[in-house]
C-alpha cells in the first residue's frame, strides 16, 4: 500500500515537472518570435522561480522597455547566484541607461576585481564614466587596450577622447589601429575623416568620406568637409556636386549656397552665383523682428512704455504681421498716455487691422475689453459731480 501511494506522489511530482517545462518551453518560443507580454505572463506563472526564471523575466521587462522591473528582476536573479557575469554585465548596462551611473559603477568595478583580465569590463565602465563626467575615464580604455590591443570599440573611444581635446595626433593614432581591425566601419570612417580634415591632410579625408558615401552614409557633415577637401584641391566640379547634394538634404543651409555662390563665380556662371549668394544672404540675416519684440517686452515688463512702444513699433517695420507686436504697442500705450481717447484709438487700430483673420480672435477680444473699460472710465470722468 505505501509502494503505491508512493508511485502515486512521484507521478504527481513528474507530471507537474512535465507541465512546468512545457509551460517554460510555450514561454520561450513566445519570447523568440516577439510576444514579449505573453512570455512574461507565463514567466511570472513559474513557482518556484529560479535564477534563470527570474533572468528570463528581466530580458522580458527590457523589451518591453520596463527598465525599472527589469533592473529589480536582475537584482533577484544575482541576489539568488551573486555569481551570475552575464546578469552582472546586463543590470549595469541597465543601471547606466536608467542614470543609476553610481550604482552601475560599482558592479562594474567589482567585476573588474573578480576579472582583472577582461578588456570589455574596463570598456563598459569607461562608457559609464564617461556620461557620468564622474572620473576622468580615457585610462580605463587604455588599460582595456593593454589587455586586449585589438578592442575596436575601446580603441574607437580613446580616439575620440583625443578628437574631443583637440589632440588629433593621437586621435589619428588610435582610429588608424582600429580601421585595421574593422575597416569599413562607418562610425569609425566618419571619425578618421573628421580627424584627417583638421589634421589639413585633406587628401586622406577625401578617401574617407568618399568612402562614407559610397557605404551609403549621407550626411551634411561629411558632404560640406568632402565639398571643402575638393575646393583646396581645385576640383570645382566635385566640390559644386558635394554642396548641391548637401542642399538636397537641407535647402536652408546657408554655408551651402555661400559654397555654391563663390564656386560659380570661379566657374564664371554669374546667374547661378548671384541666385546662390542672394539666398544665403536671406538665410543669414537675424530675424530682427523677434529681437525687437523680446526688447519691447522686457521693457514693458520693467515699466519702461516709452522705450516698449518703441521696440514694437520696429518690430512691425520689420514684419508687419507680427500680431503680438501690435497688441503689445497697444498695450504700452495704455499704459504710457494719459488721454483716454489716444488710449482707446490705438486698441482700435489693432481691431481694423487683424478684424478679419480669425486666428487672432483672443487678442482682438483683449482689445475691446479694454476699450470697454476705457470708455467706462471716461464717462466717469464726464459725469457732473465725479471727480476727475
Amino acid at each position: 500500500m505505501l509502494r503505491i501511494l508512493s508511485l502515486f506522489i512521484l507521478i504527481g511530482i513528474f507530471q507537474r515537472v512535465e507541465a512546468q517545462t512545457s509551460t517554460l518551453a510555450l514561454a520561450d518560443s513566445l519570447f523568440t518570435i516577439g510576444q514579449y507580454d505573453e512570455a512574461l505572463n507565463l514567466y511570472q506563472k513559474q513557482k518556484p522561480k529560479s535564477v534563470g526564471i527570474y533572468e528570463k523575466m528581466a530580458n522580458s521587462y527590457r523589451a518591453l522597455g520596463n527598465l525599472n522591473a527589469a533592473i529589480k528582476a536582475y537584482k533577484q536573479a544575482i541576489r539568488i547566484n551573486p555569481d551570475l557575469v552575464v546578469a552582472k554585465i546586463n543590470y549595469a548596462k541597465l543601471l547606466k541607461v536608467n542614470r543609476n551611473y553610481k550604482k552601475a559603477d560599482s558592479v562594474f568595478t567589482d567585476l573588474i576585481k573578480q576579472y582583472p583580465n577582461q578588456a570589455n569590463f574596463y570598456y563598459e565602465l569607461a562608457l559609464i564614466r564617461k556620461v557620468s563626467k564622474a572620473k576622468p575615464y580615457h585610462k580605463l580604455l587604455l588599460q582595456s587596450i593593454e589587455i586586449n590591443p585589438n578592442h575596436f570599440n575601446s580603441l574607437y573611444e580613446l580616439a575620440l577622447f583625443y578628437y574631443k581635446y583637440k589632440n588629433f595626433k593621437e586621435a589619428d593614432i588610435n582610429i588608424n589601429k582600429a580601421l585595421r581591425i574593422i575597416p569599413k566601419n562607418t562610425k569609425g570612417l566618419l571619425l578618421a575623416g573628421l580627424n584627417a580634415y583638421a589634421l589639413q591632410n585633406t587628401k586622406r579625408a577625401i578617401v574617407l568620406f568618399e568612402s562614407l558615401i559610397e557605404s551609403g552614409y549621407q550626411t551634411e557633415q561629411v558632404y560640406e568637409k568632402l565639398g571643402v577637401c575638393y575646393i583646396r584641391h581645385k576640383q570645382n566640379q566635385k566640390a559644386i556636386d558635394c554642396f548641391k547634394k548637401l542642399i538636397e538634404l537641407d535647402d536652408k543651409n546657408a554655408t551651402a549656397h555661400i559654397y555654391l555662390g563663390r564656386l560659380y563665380n570661379i566657374e564664371e556662371s554669374y546667374t547661378l552665383a548671384e541666385k546662390h549668394l542672394l539666398y544665403a544672404l536671406l538665410l543669414s540675416k537675424p530675424d530682427l523682428s523677434s529681437l525687437y519684440q523680446s526688447l519691447g517686452i522686457t521693457y514693458k515688463q520693467q515699466r519702461n512704455y516709452k522705450e516698449a512702444m518703441r521696440y514694437f513699433e520696429l518690430a512691425i517695420l520689420e514684419n508687419p504681421d507680427l500680431v503680438r507686436s501690435d497688441f503689445e504697442l497697444a498695450n504700452a500705450a495704455d499704459n504710457y498716455y494719459a488721454d483716454l481717447d489716444l488710449r482707446i484709438k490705438y486698441y482700435n487700430i489693432f481691431i481694423e487691422k487683424y478684424k478679419n483673420k480669425p486666428d487672432v480672435q483672443k487678442w482682438i477680444n483683449l482689445a475691446k475689453y479694454r476699450i470697454s473699460d476705457l470708455k467706462k472710465e471716461k464717462h466717469y470722468k464726464q459725469t457732473p459731480g465725479n471727480k476727475p
